[in-house]
């Protein structure tokens, strides 16, 4: 995604001039803005808003919105257009008694819900009335899949900071996601349920990855 890319430069651009900046090195500080970058392998783009949670323990939320967005692309998945939004929540205790800074191990969980509208042209199933009776046909055509998706998630990490401004997060854990269509009879008919990566994926997954951003 093109606005992906845009929007990493100017992180690193912010990110350079501020640890060039003079800054008071025990500045505490209450937020962070940061993306994953891991989410462009699934045509989306994830940014985290970190908030500090009290100023007495190392408690933070971190909510993280998401976009999804591609077309045109049947050599890599097997649809003809795709959208979606989502939302993590994240509730995150770090390990270590410093309250001062957001760095180190920590431990976090929280839910996520997501929605995706898929179009694609395959075989589907109809209902049709002929005489007083009812009766299934297959028919082929353009589908539209409303796939719902929800989710929880544990995991475990660890954030560097440079600076006390840029840091650098990676991660892994696991989670559980059940995911619904709008379609009849219901299931996905595992058309976007093939990996844990899928749009309609269910069952158990692992997770792992890197965040970057900054802390303001």
């Amino acid at each position: 995604m093109k606005i992906f890319s845009f929007l990493l430069i100017i992180t690193l651009t912010l990110a350079s001039n501020m640890l060039f900046a003079q800054d008071e090195p025990s500045l505490i500080r209450n937020r962070a803005i940061g993306m994953v970058p891991q989410y462009a392998i699934t045509n989306g783009l994830r940014i985290d808003f970190d908030h500090r949670l009290t100023k007495s323990k190392p408690q933070w939320l971190i909510m993280s919105p998401q976009i999804y967005l591609a077309s045109d692309e049947p050599e890599l998945w097997d649809y003809n257009s795709m959208w979606g939004l989502g939302l993590e929540l994240q509730y995150r205790y770090y390990l270590k008694p410093d309250v001062l800074h957001a760095k180190g191990a920590y431990m976090g969980c929280g839910p996520s819900f997501h929605f995706f509208s898929i179009d694609d042209e395959r075989f589907f199933s109809e209902k049709i009335i002929e005489d007083g009776i009812e009766y299934s046909v297959v028919r082929y055509g353009k589908v539209t899949t409303d796939v719902y998706k929800i989710g929880l998630t544990a995991n475990a990490g660890y954030q560097f900071l440079v600076n006390e401004v840029l840091y650098f997060d990676f991660y892994v854990g696991a989670g559980i996601r059940l995911s619904f269509d709008n379609l009849e009879p219901a299931g996905l008919h595992k058309i976007y349920n093939d990996w844990w990566g899928d749009y309609g994926y269910s069952g158990t997954l692992l997770t792992f990855g890197m965040r970057l951003g900054l802390l303001y």
